[in-house]
């Protein structure tokens, strides 16, 4: 037969083509029209395989070369050409490539025809004839070579693997083999994932050949760290340990038969620092042999898929510590599992690094040193073991080390074994430190009972930069808004403060959150409450504990602020929150919370503008502080500005307001109240009473002042008018009035309005201007204050009352009247500064009328003058 063997990878190691023709020696005819071809060497994921024609069947398929027989023999002519050669192979490409040569073509007897040459890419060598080798000369070439060749593919990095496959149909399956490695320093030779893993398929008969393997592809994507998953959270391993998973998975056909199919995976090397296999670290550290057996029509005729673990392997494991794993496996076909230890197995090692093919069942195990058995795998107290029904592992680790182990899971229909799957796994006993457990717990402020919607303090309006109180205590609330983190001094104490609460507004919740890892746990994680609140008076008195349910890793509590109305200002609470976890470690968290005295409103109005023309005024305000945004009510007009918008809400804002009465007068004062409802509902009543400048009606004698008659007096005008006529400050006017007045700002105060000496009574309008030009007006007499010596009390003549005027301004003048006799029969006084007479009506203090006659009246002045005189009363008949 003539045929090439080729390969292509030319970065490195060899090309090889073999050329010539097959004699079948058993059936004496040549066969003319095969060939054999193969892949490359000196790559670490090659290997060389051969396909071809013999007696007229495949040799690149099942039974190729076993159809032959074990007497079949081969003659092969070769020529075998080295192109790009590797510096490692370029001495010994010939001895290397023939001795790899004779050891796969296992059943070539002689060489026939010309003879081989092994030519150099650069470099033309020395034809030379196999036939002059001797063998042994040959068998030591091969195994230098092959050692040489495993020397770039064995590894020290194996951690385990296992094997599943799912029936997809038919004579379909998905197979999935899944290896671990140690990708921490141990890896020594810092050996990655194979590119390619071959796998072998065997029917249970003869061994398995080259035609009875499938090649699988790494894909990057289902390469991925495992990981380091404790089974204590008591210790933390050490932060060296790494372990990475490649998952190989294709889908195959195989016929079904009567023994089925075992699915054999082989691979070097393992870790040499494991404790508890034989020679480990010498140059008999065995490889791992991974199998799982499709059952053939013997066991059963219906579909079977295999059983698969559902949980990655566990990483490490801490000593002295109890480790529990949840190792259980899901059988897609519902088939009853067990599980068990079970031996691990040998395969490969370090001459042949990665077996293609792998060799042909049964496999040994792998050679337990004195004291360790696969099933007591490692030193532990109490031993390694594992639940046959749940598959959950169990032990007490006493050694550091790292140890070989074998777990198996057999699933079983109908009392019969189908299959078994075994996870080969190296198990991580290392020191751990004791785990960093904290315990978190949160406090933040929340709207309290009654009020459904709270404005966080970071988007309230109107809060002060620093809550003030009267008993003097305060809070740098808008330092501790724009940052939590700063030390601030309460109540004598520097603390970082975690929330800020009100009494009667918000309330503060607290999330105690512990690691996932104690969820299954029902704890409780116990509360001390200490600082300068009262419990049971400023927060709840049962506020001690909180049950942390099982499956959960979060409990929220409420602090349960009570409002005890007292004005306490800024108090502290400190809450140390306590809990013990399952490894005895005990975790403690504090919490510091300031409690306020609800924030005072304060409102500040705007400045008071003019009243206009037609009485209207513009009041507003240009602050105000407290919780806002607020809810507003202007003489009964209310204004919810919280319900707006958040861009609305304001502190500043003003109203217009008629400020005329109901016979469109303007007042001398106006009350407007101001009612602000702030977030925590508390209300205040602010009120703004506005006063202007307003003159009411009066009379005065002449030569007599009083003061000016005007209500607020205080305020300045900017002129006085009688008759039309200015009289401030002058008395060129030609009228009987003379206003007093002091400048003030452009303006000017009254003070007092004088009446000259006029031989006649005078009746005008006095016209008061305010400063905006405002007018309000009067009536003001000047009256002859002569003292009468007659008057007739009898309300029929136009003289019915006795009058003494001029007293204003002598608050406490009294008047008597006595008659003939010295006997009195009436008194009155002024009681206010503003009353200008004293006034008798001709009666008796209990309203009856004096009889008519003669009486002598006496006036007793507030400024001590004294004046008395002869009255006689005359009623008409």
């Amino acid at each position: 037969m003539d045929g090439q063997l080729s390969c292509g990878h030319h970065d490195q190691g060899l090309d090889l083509s073999i050329v010539g023709g097959v004699h079948d020696a058993v059936h004496g005819r040549q066969q003319e029209r095969g060939r054999l071809a193969g892949s490359c060497l000196g790559d670490s994921q090659d290997v060389l395989a051969l396909d071809g024609m013999g007696n007229g069947l495949p040799l690149n398929g099942r039974g190729g070369f076993k159809s032959h027989g074990p007497k079949s023999v081969f003659n092969v002519w070769v020529q075998v050409e080295v192109l790009e050669p590797d510096s490692r192979f370029r001495r010994l490409g010939f001895a290397c490539v023939l001795g790899v040569l004779f050891f796969h073509v296992s059943k070539v007897r002689r060489i026939k025809g010309p003879s081989p040459m092994f030519v150099f890419h650069d470099t033309p060598t020395t034809a030379m004839n196999p036939s002059s080798l001797a063998p042994h000369f040959l068998r030591v070439t091969f195994a230098f070579c092959a050692s040489l060749l495993a020397f770039q593919v064995q590894g020290t990095h194996l951690v385990g693997g296992d094997f599943n496959y799912v029936h997809l149909g038919g004579d379909q399956y998905e197979i999935t083999l899944k290896i671990y490695r140690d990708c921490s320093p141990a890896n020594t030779n810092g050996t990655l994932f194979d590119d390619n893993v071959a796998i072998g398929l065997w029917d249970g008969t003869g061994t398995i050949e080259f035609g009875d393997v499938i090649l699988i592809p790494l894909l990057a994507a289902n390469v991925s760290g495992v990981p380091v998953e404790m089974g204590n959270p008591c210790g933390t391993p050490p932060p060296d340990l790494c372990i990475e998973q490649a998952i190989y998975t294709t889908v195959v056909t195989l016929p079904p038969n009567a023994y089925g199919w075992d699915l054999v995976y082989q691979r070097c090397c393992r870790n040499p620092t494991i404790v508890n296999l034989d020679n480990f670290g010498g140059v008999e550290n065995a490889g791992m042999t991974l199998q799982v057996h499709i059952p053939g029509t013997d066991i059963t005729t219906e579909s079977n898929s295999s059983p698969e673990f559902q949980e990655l392997p566990p990483v490490a494991m801490c000593t002295d510590l109890p480790f529990v794993w949840d190792h259980a496996a899901l059988d897609p076909d519902g088939d009853d599992l067990v599980y068990s230890l079970c031996p691990p197995k040998q395969g490969g090692d370090a001459a042949n690094a990665i077996p293609n093919p792998p060799s042909t069942p049964p496999y040994l195990d792998v050679p337990y040193l004195a004291g360790f058995s696969w099933d007591n795998p490692m030193t532990a107290d109490p031993q390694l073991a594992i639940d046959p029904v749940t598959g959950e592992l169990t032990c007490t680790p006493t050694a550091v080390g790292q140890y070989a182990i074998g777990i198996c899971v057999e699933e079983y229909r109908d009392g019969v074994l189908l299959s078994t799957v075994t996870r080969d796994f190296q198990f991580n006993v290392t020191v751990c430190e004791p785990t960093e457990f904290e315990l978190e717990a949160d406090a933040v402020p929340f709207a309290s009972a009654g009020i459904e919607v709270l404005v966080p303090y970071q988007e309230a309006v109107g809060l002060p930069d620093v809550l003030t109180y009267d008993n003097g205590e305060s809070f740098p609330m808008a330092a501790w808004l724009a940052d939590n983190d700063i030390t601030i001094d309460v109540d004598g104490t520097s603390m970082v403060v975690d929330a800020v609460v009100m009494e009667g507004c918000n309330d503060a919740r607290f999330t105690i959150e512990r690691p996932e890892s104690e969820a299954e746990l029902l704890d409780t994680t116990y509360l001390t409450l200490t600082g300068t609140a009262s419990e049971g008076l400023d927060y709840d008195q049962y506020f001690s504990q909180v049950v942390m349910l099982a499956d959960s890793t979060t409990s929220t509590i409420e602090l349960g602020l009570i409002d005890d109305g007292y004005d306490e200002g800024v108090e502290h609470l400190v809450i140390e929150c306590e809990y013990v976890n399952a490894c005895d470690q005990v975790s403690t968290t504090l919490a510091n919370v300031v409690i306020v005295d609800p924030i005072p409103i304060v409102a500040t109005p705007a400045a008071l503008g003019c009243i206009d023309p037609d009485g209207t005024q513009t009041l507003g305000y240009s602050n105000v502080t407290g919780y806002g945004p607020f809810e507003y009510t202007w003489d009964g007009r209310t204004w919810n500005n919280a319900a707006q918008p958040m861009a609305d809400w304001t502190v500043q804002f003003d109203s217009l307001f008629d400020m005329l009465d109901a016979q469109g007068q303007l007042p001398p004062a106006t009350l407007v109240e101001l009612v602000i409802e702030d977030q925590c509902g508390e209300t205040v009543i602010h009120p703004i009473e506005v006063f202007h400048p307003v003159a009411f009606d009066d009379e005065l004698c002449p030569l007599e002042i009083i003061e000016f008659p005007m209500h607020n007096d205080g305020i300045p005008v900017s002129d006085v008018l009688y008759g039309g006529v200015s009289i401030l400050n002058t008395t060129e006017s030609g009228v009987p009035l003379h206003a007093f007045a002091v400048p003030e700002e452009g303006y000017w105060r009254l003070t007092d309005l004088e009446a000259l000496d006029t031989p006649v009574a005078w009746e005008e309008t006095l016209t008061l201007i305010d400063t905006c030009g405002f007018a309000t007006e009067s009536v003001i007499r000047v009256r002859d204050c002569e003292i009468p010596n007659v008057f007739t009390p009898d309300n029929v003549t136009g003289n019915n009352l006795f009058r003494v005027r001029g007293l204003t301004g002598m608050m406490g003048s009294k008047l008597l009247i006595f008659n003939r006799y010295g006997v009195e029969v009436w008194h009155d006084e002024t009681l206010q500064d503003d009353e200008p007479e004293l006034v008798w009506d001709g009666r008796y203090m209990n309203g009856d009328d004096v009889p008519d006659g003669h009486y002598q009246w006496v006036l007793i002045r507030a400024d001590g003058v004294r004046d008395h005189g002869s009255l006689h009363v005359f009623r008409a008949r």
